[in-house]
């Protein structure tokens, strides 16, 4: 440290001490070892031991902090916490978007949106053909009227025509096997006293038994007539007739599914099929987005986003206008994100970052995604 004198070694700690606390320093930063790191810089290695035993007995400080008073504490350098401006922080302006497209795959005959178009939540946007799937809606229908026909004639039971039907041929049935029965009981006199064959007895008495067999039959049909039909038979025509029903409404709900309506309210921003084209179910047709509401991904040191909160205010500033817009933190994400992606020092842990969203209010629509964006949280 040969030609330094104590006149001019004051002067350069002076110096060092000034561009110390007028230099920007993050707030994690902002403690002694700054200073003495601007002092190593500006002092030569030979006088860095006599500098660094002058502050270790802390009168040059004390003389220095004296000169230079308490507004330099909070100078630029090191700015005191509490009622600070937040600091800056840069992102993105994003769209919430939400490609809309069919469930169905089909061919596209009618677009009525535009890029650009404002929509409500429900309106139609685009239709594809659905000629078969009315064809088909069609059939069911008719299907569903025949078996809910089928169901209730069963729970009608028989009419009154048919059971007095059944009761004459019943009646009949009574009378031949009356007549046989007499004319029996006759052949069986002849054979006793020996004037006709037993071929002749044995052949009434085969027509009595068929003519009493074929009465009962009808008895027991007409019983059953009476009675109408079994609860299983009235249970299993109407399932059948709610089967067809519900294959009705199922065609209608595929017929549904042949519009395509906008699930949110928004502006269109992209179309991206033209009519005449066929589309394959979930393929996007529309993109939709909520202009109203767009967002901001800003990363948060790790060391400051404690004082990050949900639902917290927030202020946004963008090149093209010259007032701010307002705010809120909708997000904070649960794990951090690390710039590099592994830490090994102090000084690349103050790139572990957080993600915080924050949604912004522009009810003029004056913002445009993929414009950067500077965003402050909290303060007034």
């Amino acid at each position: 440290m040969a030609g330094l004198t104590s006149h001019r070694l004051a002067g350069r700690i002076t110096r060092a001490v000034l561009d110390a606390i007028q230099s920007p320093i993050p707030d994690h930063q902002c403690n002694r070892w700054k200073l003495l790191a601007n002092l190593r810089r500006l002092v030569p290695s030979a006088g860095w031991i006599i500098i660094s035993r002058m502050i270790k007995n802390s009168w040059l400080v004390l003389g220095l902090l004296a000169v230079l008073g308490p507004a330099a504490l909070s100078s630029a350098g090191c700015r005191v916490a509490h009622g600070a401006e937040p600091s800056a922080l840069q992102g993105v302006i994003e769209l919430e978007e939400t490609p809309v497209g069919f469930e169905l795959g089909g061919r596209l005959t009618q677009l009525l949106v535009k890029e650009g178009d404002v929509v409500q939540a429900g309106a139609i946007l685009a239709r594809i053909d659905d000629g078969l799937e009315q064809s088909s809606r069609n059939v069911r229908l008719s299907e569903a009227e025949v078996a809910k026909q089928q169901a209730g004639a069963v729970k009608a039971g028989a009419r009154g025509e048919e059971v007095n039907s059944l009761a004459a041929r019943v009646a009949a049935a009574r009378a031949t096997e009356e007549l046989l029965s007499k004319q029996a009981t006759r052949e069986r006199t002849l054979l006793e006293k020996g004037v006709i064959a037993a071929a002749a007895v044995d052949d009434v008495e085969g027509q009595l038994a068929r003519a009493t067999a074929e009465r009962e039959s009808l008895e027991h049909s007409l019983k059953l007539l009476r009675q109408g039909a079994r609860r299983e038979d009235v249970s299993v025509a109407t399932a059948r007739a709610q089967a067809a029903t519900v294959a009705v409404e199922l065609n209608d709900a595929r017929l549904v599914r042949h519009e395509l309506r906008a699930p949110i309210a928004g502006t269109v921003l992209d179309v991206d099929f033209e009519l005449g084209e066929v589309v394959g179910a979930a393929s996007p047709v529309v993109t939709l987005a909520d202009t109203h509401h767009p967002y901001i991904d800003v990363f948060v040191p790790q060391s400051e986003i404690s004082a990050v909160r949900l639902k917290q205010g927030a202020r946004i500033k963008v090149d093209a206008l010259a007032t701010e817009l307002g705010g809120e933190v909708e997000h904070i994400a649960r794990r951090t994100e690390f710039t590099p992606r592994y830490l090994f020092s102090e000084r690349e842990r103050a790139t572990l970052v957080v993600r915080v969203r924050v949604r912004v209010e522009d009810p003029r629509e004056q913002l445009r995604a993929g414009v950067p964006a500077f965003v402050r949280i909290g303060g007034k």
